[in-house]
């Protein structure tokens, strides 16, 4: 029993929290621009599936990238499967950026465009302040922490991340 008991809590605080969910801060942003509780739903329902979709993506790209690292390791480079890894992570890219552009015309339409602007300002806020989730048009998570130290994404171009961690110590300096 007392086994059991800390799986059953694992499964019942998502649960609780979940059944909160409507009372988050956007929610109450959403009521003070005046939108309707169907309108708050259809908004929270598009941003859970767009975090879902996106989410998802990035595991996608992260997989992709891990293959591309892997192809990158032998003397002889397969060039063809390198060029299929990229153009297979530039249509996850692509992907993802035509979901947020989707959402935000599905929230435009529903919010109306004063709302909207209202709303977008208050999520970038809260973005910046660490409350919601650090997604940002544009600059998906993959090209964030590839691309953090400027220069090559990490593991490319390297042979198994030693010029990564030498541009690393350079940088630092």
């Amino acid at each position: 029993m007392k086994r059991l008991l800390p799986f059953l809590f694992a499964l019942i605080l998502p649960m609780a929290g979940f059944a909160q969910s409507s009372q988050r801060p956007e929610a109450k942003m959403l009521k003070q621009l005046g939108l309707t509780d169907a309108q708050i739903s259809q908004v929270m329902d598009i941003q859970g599936k767009t975090e879902t979709s996106f989410r998802a993506n990035a595991v996608q790209l992260r997989l992709l990238r891990a293959q591309l690292d892997k192809a990158l390791l032998p003397s002889t480079v397969d060039m063809q499967g390198v060029n299929t890894l990229i153009t297979q992570m530039g249509q996850v890219r692509v992907d993802m950026q035509k979901t947020l552009v989707a959402a935000r015309v599905q929230l435009r339409q529903i919010m109306g465009d004063e709302s909207f602007r209202a709303y977008t300002r208050y999520i970038r806020r809260e973005r910046s302040a660490g409350y919601v989730g650090a997604m940002r048009p544009g600059m998906g998570i993959e090209t964030r922490r590839t691309m953090g130290h400027g220069g090559f994404p990490r593991g490319a171009m390297s042979d198994n991340g030693a010029l990564t961690e030498e541009m690393d110590s350079i940088q630092s300096n």
